[in-house]
């Protein structure tokens, strides 16, 4: 789901080494495996909060990629768990926040709803789920590359925080692209045509 694993970590390091590993030496297979160890208990806690598996695996996964980017300045004497749950937290209060600014809705469009307002809302979630879902099946790093490159991080800012080159981010951002065209196509083209696809 991130940084692609090279090499199998032993189960016998403790998250300490990991960590160590991750923030020293920028380890993938290290952040791979401490990953696979916590991405289980926080989806569940996610969940809990929010009543909603697709969004909490985002709010998880948007937790990782913050953690991956601040390996370097983080403090390796502290408990990742902590750290990891601490960010979570700061997470969905951030995701809450974004719904409550959504669920605000003018007067006047109370007072004079579109007739297609309800089909339209529905287009846009299918839509929204579709491309979550294409999104979980690029390649770690080209998912990370793709997504920072959609929260606005240059080229240059990107390729520094993953520790490649900026050639290898474009690649993976035009891969990220070609491949939700495919995977989006057939929704887009029945939405065009006024069909539903629910």
């Amino acid at each position: 789901m991130f940084p692609k694993t090279a090499v199998k970590i032993a189960e016998q390091y403790t998250d300490d080494d990991l960590v160590r590993m991750i923030c020293r030496e920028s380890d993938e297979s290290a952040f791979a495996e401490l990953y696979k160890r916590h991405v289980k208990l926080l989806v569940y806690t996610a969940i809990r909060k929010t009543g909603l598996k697709s969004t909490a695996e985002d709010i998880v996964q948007d937790t990782f990629v913050k953690f991956w980017i601040k390996r370097s300045t983080f403090d390796i004497e502290k408990n990742v768990q902590a750290y990891l749950n601490g960010i979570l937290k700061n997470n969905i209060i951030d995701h809450y926040h974004k719904e409550q600014r959504k669920s605000t809705i003018p007067l006047d469009e109370i007072e004079n709803p579109l007739a297609d307002d309800t089909q339209e809302y529905l287009n846009l979630n299918v839509l929204s789920q579709l491309y979550e879902q294409s999104l979980l099946k690029l390649s770690p790093k080209c998912r990370v590359a793709f997504e920072l490159s959609r929260k606005g991080y240059s080229l240059r800012e990107i390729a520094q925080n993953m520790g490649i080159s900026e050639k290898t981010v474009e690649a993976h951002i035009s891969k990220a692209l070609r491949q939700l065209r495919i995977e989006m196509k057939d929704y887009i083209a029945f939405a065009l045509l006024g069909i539903t696809c629910l």
